[in-house]
């Protein structure tokens, strides 16, 4: 017996199965970009440190849940975001590097599927493409790896303008380059341009009272922040810190921009824009908001003078999107590019790998002696500061990161008071030293800020005893004296 659907029948059968199709696709994805991502990162979750930064925003962020506040408690000049960031994460995970790790990578697989979310258009295989670019260089650099703020705040600021160009939802968008905002400064050259697009995109029957009441979005997360600092009493110290890191933090010497260092590290990118022009045979309106965007990340990465290579972490994601063609074109050449950019990774992680294997965990090494000895409170003078971590501690001073107090040009710079830190050290029970010049020589050094190291020595000679450790350029002192 032969059986027969009505048209209409078989129309919506029809539809279900190409939203099926799409579902699987889309999990496809998701996949294969978390398989991938998880393949590329998942070497460095042991590893304690990759970038000193990242430990002073994970020190800050359980401070929080603490009670401690941020500028006024523990001090650093990064916007609070980063720190909000890792005290919601240390609400449910362990106050852990892998919690760092973790953290992390699930950021970067989040921005990877935004990314992909771009390319709507295209098939699978490009798809895909877009995504491994964005997991391939932020994996092919040691700060790309590391739970630097680029890892965060470029999530929040990408899903904002897929907002704004996909979904034409502004408020929400520009709420999402608010937070953004919170976690990292630079990307203020960004939310011009789009306030400009939003303004030359503007609907006719939408007013112009409307369109910026939409764009005060941006200032709901920084508002809330302020206003809450207000309330304690404390915004002088919030003003301080954004004006430290607006006017201070920036390089005392002329530093030569970096078009080497650049073209080596997205010579890749560049020969696939060529490629993608090629293959659309012009240059479509939508690409040209990402190369502006690539400008804009490129003056935001800039605009210091450091030139550190994670700033310009910032170009990933519109250059994973403006490479990828518009048109479906043969498929061998996406297939092609995926082989080399995994060739390439091979050969790079290989190197990485090698240089954690032969570099001694200082942290985990220390923590470990520390708590031989029957534990207590430490302070690191010099060296990596994850050790408090390891001890489940916060750092005794305000000052979370060693470089504040130990280098003279930032102690300078950001007004570091070396008297507080000596008087809250006071009763400290060990003292970290690791640095290629002994505690005892450091006034011979001025490397070294001689305002902090000679009351160091003072105290450490008539207080504490000298420990020896398995690290080479790094001594533990014990408190020996009760005075």
């Amino acid at each position: 017996m032969k059986i027969s659907f009505p048209l209409k029948s078989q129309k919506k059968f029809k539809t279900f199965s190409l939203q099926e199709n799409k579902v699987v696709t889309f999990s496809g994805l998701i996949l294969s970009i978390f398989i991938i991502g998880y393949y590329f990162r998942s070497f460095t979750f042991e590893v304690s440190v990759l970038d000193w930064d990242e430990i002073t925003y994970f020190i800050m962020g359980k401070g929080i849940l603490l009670g401690q506040i941020p500028y006024v408690d523990l001090w650093d000049i990064k916007p609070i975001g980063i720190y909000l960031v890792h005290a919601i994460s240390l609400m449910v995970l362990p106050y852990d590097p892998v919690t760092l790790r973790w953290t992390s990578f699930l950021h970067l697989i989040a921005l990877t599927m935004v990314v992909v979310s771009f390319q709507k258009d295209q098939n699978w295989i490009w798809k895909l493409l877009s995504g491994l670019l964005v997991l391939y260089f932020f994996s092919r650099l040691t700060s790309g790896l590391s739970a630097n703020s680029e890892i965060y705040f470029l999530f929040y600021e990408w899903f904002g303008i897929y907002l704004l160009l996909k979904k034409n939802s502004t408020k929400l968008a520009f709420f999402f380059l608010g937070i953004a905002f919170l976690i990292k400064y630079i990307i203020v050259f960004d939310v011009i341009f789009l306030g400009l697009y939003a303004i030359y995109k503007k609907k006719k029957d939408n007013s112009y009272f409307q369109l910026f009441y939409q764009l005060s979005f941006f200032l709901i997360p920084i508002g809330v922040s302020f206003i809450i600092y207000f309330l304690l009493g404390h915004h002088q110290e919030y003003f301080n810190a954004l004006f430290t890191v607006s006017s201070k933090h920036q390089t005392s010497i002329t530093v030569e921009f970096p078009y080497k260092d650049l073209l080596k590290l997205f010579w890749p990118a560049i020969f696939l824009g060529f490629t993608s022009i090629l293959i659309d045979l012009k240059l479509p309106k939508e690409k040209i908001i990402f190369l502006i965007l690539t400008i804009t990340a490129l003056i935001g990465a800039s605009y210091t003078g450091y030139f550190f290579q994670h700033y310009f972490l910032a170009l990933v994601p519109p250059l994973a999107i403006f490479v990828i063609p518009k048109r479906n074109s043969f498929i061998l050449i996406p297939i092609t590019i995926i082989f080399l950019l995994f060739y390439s990774w091979s050969n790079i992680s290989n190197r990485l790998k090698k240089d954690l294997l032969y570099i001694p965990d200082h942290s985990k090494i220390i923590a470990s002696q520390i708590e031989d000895l029957g534990g207590g409170k430490l302070f690191v003078a010099s060296g990596v500061h994850a050790t408090y971590i390891y001890l489940n501690q916060l750092s005794p001073t305000a000052y979370v990161q060693p470089v504040n107090y130990i280098d003279p040009l930032f102690a300078k710079n950001f007004s570091v008071d070396i008297s507080r830190v000596l008087k809250e050290i006071e009763g400290i029970q060990f003292i970290q030293w690791c640095n290629p010049i002994p505690l005892e020589n450091a006034h011979e050094n001025a490397g070294l800020n001689q305002e902090f190291v000679i009351p160091l020595q003072l105290m450490v000679k008539n207080k504490y005893q000298k420990n020896q450790t398995k690290l080479e350029e790094c001594s533990l002192y014990q408190k020996v004296s009760l005075k």
